[in-house]
């Protein structure tokens, strides 16, 4: 579960030095689970993340994927105003074709690398 909390805090921190210019998420949640501890079920406050700026979000699920309590987060949040529709695929060739469009050539690359290893 740290590892998790750590991870959210990076992307906190990442999001906030965009400052105001656009991006695109890229998201590897194959085999994400959530943790089963007590710790993780006192957590009441919600993770908030600057994403104004965001353009799309797109994930890479599998089986092993439970995360359908984020992504309903998406859809029925009132306090989340995104302009775009959160994508899920379990297929890497639809994920690397949307990759492609938004994605520059250095940023797809490495986007390849992390999706085959």
């Amino acid at each position: 579960m740290a590892t998790n909390i750590q991870y959210l805090a990076k992307l906190s921190e990442c999001l906030k030095t965009r400052k105001g210019r656009p991006f695109h998420m890229f998201v590897d949640m194959r085999t994400w689970q959530i943790p089963k501890s007590d710790t993780f079920a006192q957590i009441k406050a919600p993770i908030k993340l600057d994403r104004r700026s965001q353009l799309s979000e797109i994930w890479l699920e599998d089986d092993a994927t439970d995360a359908d309590h984020i992504a309903a987060k998406f859809s029925t949040s009132p306090l989340v105003n995104l302009g775009f529709r959160l994508q899920r695929t379990q297929d890497i060739s639809d994920f690397i074709k949307h990759c492609e469009q938004k994605a520059d050539v250095v940023a797809l690359e490495y986007i390849r690398t992390w999706v085959t290893t």
